[in-house]
């Protein structure tokens, strides 16, 4: 299949790609910036710079897991969708206890309007029946993954199965409480809502991506019925919603998409449970698509995710920030009719 000319007059990554959308075939162009904490910085305010060519990063076609494929919670998000409404912030790593291990400590995330704040639990287990748990062991770091998390699915009893939808890899959601007897309890926790306090189950915390077959986003996959096989297939059902595509933690999503100069502050998030405090590079971005017999599209895209990498740092892998935009227009018959043109802009 032929492609579209690509005329990139910037240094981030561009993938013109087709995507299949609710109303058809789509050309989506999508532009990814990445950049990294300036190095031999002192104190938490450590700006940011791009990301030399060697560790520009591309856009990743499809989520890749934490571990196995299909079991494991997500680490990075696939960048691929043909829409996504608002700003999603995405942190991946861990949590670090500030100097030196301790039993529980807290993290926080602050970008622009939007914050989350978890509780982190060393290694406990359930007591008898799952009435409460032992104490937490000192802990230096804590993986920020879902199946520490509050959560499960327990299907031990086919006509009586349990899940908790909004995780279901997690720890805790149980049919028959007693099983929890003597098992690994949650290590990650919302601390304004703490299993301990409760008599209900609590929401599972976390900062990382969410699973596509997940509460909320499964809420909003559309319905692939027979109606939709004999109708519509391979296009998406009708009732298909954007929201689908917003894989932030509860919390971490701004309805009104980010610009770019936001402040960001992280707590306990790298080693040692250092702060890191940066602003978000203000990139202005205009895409434009030529498709012959067309009117020319000319638009500046909306910031769609801001993804931040503080997993296993090092100074060949230093912490990093991925900016991601997109816009789509309906695909041309021959992809290689289509022009695009990336640029940056001043205002």
């Amino acid at each position: 299949m032929s492609q579209p000319a690509l005329d990139n007059r910037t240094e981030f990554a561009v993938a013109p790609r087709l995507l299949m959308g609710r109303d058809g075939e789509m050309l989506v162009t999508m532009v990814k910036a990445s950049f990294e904490a300036v190095q031999g910085h002192d104190g938490p305010d450590i700006p940011l710079e791009l990301a030399p060519p060697e560790r520009t990063r591309g856009l990743r076609p499809a989520d890749i897991p934490w571990g196995e494929p299909e079991v494991s919670s997500i680490a990075y998000p696939s960048d691929h969708c043909v829409h996504k409404p608002g700003t999603d912030v995405i942190v991946v790593g861990k949590a670090y206890a500030p100097g030196g291990p301790q039993p529980t400590f807290d993290a926080r995330v602050e970008v622009g309007p939007v914050a989350k704040s978890i509780r982190l639990f060393g290694p406990r287990i359930y007591r008898d029946n799952g009435q409460g748990t032992t104490s937490p062991q000192p802990v230096p770091e804590v993986e920020l993954r879902y199946e520490l998390a509050y959560g499960g699915f327990d299907d031990s009893d086919p006509e009586q199965v349990v899940e908790e939808a909004r995780n279901p890899i997690g720890m805790g959601c149980v049919r028959d409480k007693t099983s929890l007897t003597h098992a690994a309890a949650p290590q990650i926790e919302d601390p304004s809502a703490l299993l301990s306090d409760l008599d209900v189950q609590p929401a599972p915390a976390g900062l990382g991506a969410i699973g596509r077959h997940w509460a909320p986003r499964r809420n909003f996959a559309g319905t692939y019925d027979d109606t939709w096989q004999k109708t519509r297939a391979p296009l998406m059902p009708s009732d298909f919603d954007d929201r689908f595509n917003r894989c932030a933690a509860e919390g971490l999503w701004s309805s009104t998409p980010l610009r770019g100069d936001e402040a960001v502050s992280l707590a306990n998030l790298l080693p040692g449970g250092r702060a890191w405090r940066f602003s978000l590079p203000l990139v202005r971005l205009q895409i434009t698509v030529a498709i012959p017999g067309r009117e020319l599209e000319n638009r500046r895209p909306s910031l769609d995710t801001v993804l931040i990498d503080l997993l296993e740092t090092s100074l060949d892998k230093p912490p990093a920030v991925e900016m991601v935009w997109r816009l789509a227009v309906p695909a041309p018959r021959r992809l290689g009719d289509a022009r695009i043109v990336v640029r940056e802009v001043t205002a």
